[in-house]
């Protein structure tokens, strides 16, 4: 594993050029313009928080600031029970904030629409850029992922139907805390099986609750620590290719401003190391022939808009198009992996279309719903 400390950063440098300077003040005055399209945002999140749902109701539909780890915390949203007393699925939400910023409350009315679809909606917040690098971020998220499968029961969620929703960085760190963990997973297993009898079997029968499996210790002899099964990605905007994105923020003059370099590493290293894309190649053999990729796999829904310019959709289609072709054409039938692309979406408008909006309809909104559905409830 690929360790990064603190300690190690390099210092913020930003060269005066006019060329910089020039797309630099185009970034900010995007962001600012943003942010101003943010306040009806604000406005609704209030009337819905104070006036339509009020203090007691809401109460009784979201856990707030559940301890998960450390010193992180999580929300819970709890979505009408079903009649027929069968639990629901669950979607964990990793928010983005280019792995420097970002914090669940922004995130509330998203989180209700999903629960008012019938999702239990699980809200984590994580460490971020410059307290921690990289790899804590990973811990958090997996933490996250680990206390939604212990406590599924507790919140009316089906642990063997867990799904992750990133945005953004947090696309990215579901991505690669699940692939990596997954490849992980097929290694540990198949040194098992070359080190036992021919005839057994791969340790993948209760592969929904990976603490019951029969593992052997380890080198430090401790029991090796996977995740639970995920069943589904659901990855709006991500960034999959940390040393080509880095050109499309150079691109754009805002490297510098950018956390991204920094929390890998700065080093092209650390970007391969961190990069999902990178990862999955690196274990090209386990997609051509190994059974327990194929049976730990998980469904995967690629969204982006075409008019994204902050992470161009290449990211996502590069993504999409080397998963189709690391699987060889005979068993690409026993994989689900799917992308939706909308035409008039940037970088934030997927997220923002699952959000209460009083002063605007957003025309996006049921095609995204749509999307959502069709992937989880099938």
């Amino acid at each position: 594993m690929y360790y990064i400390h603190a300690k190690d950063d390099v210092g913020l440098s930003l060269p005066l050029n006019p060329s910089r300077v020039l797309k630099v003040n185009m970034v900010l005055f995007s962001h600012f313009i943003g942010w101003i399209g943010y306040l009806p945002l604000i406005a609704s999140y209030l009337h819905w928080r104070y006036w339509k749902i009020g203090s007691e109701c809401f109460k009784q539909i979201v856990s707030l600031d559940i301890p998960y780890h450390n010193n992180t915390k999580l929300d819970v949203y709890h979505p009408d029970k079903k009649p027929d007393g069968s639990l629901s699925r669950i979607i964990v939400f990793v928010y983005g904030g280019g792995w420097g910023s970002g914090s669940k409350m922004i995130y509330s009315t998203l989180a209700n629409t999903l629960r008012e679809l019938g999702y239990v909606v699980v809200v984590p917040d994580y460490r971020k850029y410059p307290e921690v690098k990289i790899d804590s971020i990973y811990q958090d998220i997996r933490e996250s992922i680990k206390w939604t499968h212990k406590h599924a029961n507790e919140i009316n969620g089906d642990p063997e139907q867990i799904y992750l929703m990133g945005h953004s960085a947090g696309a990215h760190l579901v991505s690669h805390v699940v692939l990596s963990d997954i490849i992980n997973q097929v290694k540990y297993d198949e040194s098992l099986t070359t080190t036992s009898s021919p005839t057994s079997s791969p340790h993948v029968s209760e592969k929904h609750d990976p603490a019951k499996k029969s593992m052997t210790i380890n080198n430090n002899n401790k029991p090796h620590d996977f995740l639970p099964l995920v069943e589904g990605l659901l990855l709006f905007a991500g960034v999959y290719d940390i040393a080509s994105h880095l050109i499309h923020e150079t691109s754009r003059g805002v490297e510098e401003l950018s956390a991204m370099a920094r929390v890998m590493g700065y080093s092209q290293e650390g970007y391969k190391a961190n990069s999902p894309i990178r990862l999955i190649e690196r274990h090209a053999d386990l997609f051509s022939d190994s059974e327990d990729l194929l049976d730990l796999w998980p469904r995967i829904l690629f969204l982006h808009g075409q008019k994204d310019t902050t992470v161009g959709m290449d990211q996502s289609a590069s993504m999409f198009n080397t998963i189709g072709k690391l699987f060889p054409s005979e068993r690409r039938q026993e994989v689900d992996v799917r992308m939706r692309l909308y035409r008039r979406m940037g970088h934030g408008e997927p997220v923002l279309a699952l959000m209460s909006n009083l002063f605007s309809k957003n025309t996006d909104q049921k095609s995204i719903i749509r999307d959502i559905q069709e992937f989880i409830d099938i």
